[in-house]
């Protein structure tokens, strides 16, 4: 749900007008008018108290973006992968030599080293702390997933 339907949403269901909510809120109609169509945008602390006067408390939770999707849907494409063909291992190795030393580098080291079934843990793993670790693994750059597989990989992941 967009911002602008948000407010909408939650006017109405305090059976407020665009005027009677931004008396409460202290902005004005025109402006909660522009928010509900979305030429304008509030900042959340401004959100948050048009909320509030329409009597709600909003509850925030995370949510994988689309791009988190796609991570982990090329990642246990990968993971599959790696479990059909062990050796890929091996090709990992090298990639690593020619990418940046970093943490995550000595980390996918470690992995390599451990095996395939601990490479397959984090490449299918949910973990949010995983993310940036999945998202930097040296199996992406060696083309084991082909073109059309990826791009239907980044359409279910926009999908959702």
């Amino acid at each position: 749900m967009d911002t602008g339907t948000l407010i909408r949403s939650a006017r109405q269901r305090a059976g407020l007008s665009q005027t009677r909510l931004a008396t409460k809120a202290h902005t004005s109609a025109p402006t909660i008018s522009a928010y509900e169509h979305g030429t304008k945008q509030p900042r959340s602390d401004v959100l948050l108290r048009l909320l509030g006067a329409a009597g709600f408390e909003p509850m925030l939770a995370p949510v994988t973006t689309g791009n988190g999707r796609y991570v982990d849907l090329f990642c246990d494409a990968l993971a599959a992968h790696v479990r059909e063909h062990p050796d890929v291992l091996e090709q990992a190795r090298l990639e690593l030599d020619r990418m940046r030393p970093s943490d995550n580098v000595d980390a996918w080291r470690s992995l390599l080293d451990a095996g395939p079934s601990a490479v397959v843990a984090v490449l299918t793993s949910r973990d949010p702390d995983a993310r940036g670790l999945k998202a930097d693994n040296p199996f992406a750059r060696l083309g084991l997933v082909d073109e059309d597989t990826r791009l239907d990989l980044l359409e279910r992941a926009r999908a959702r």
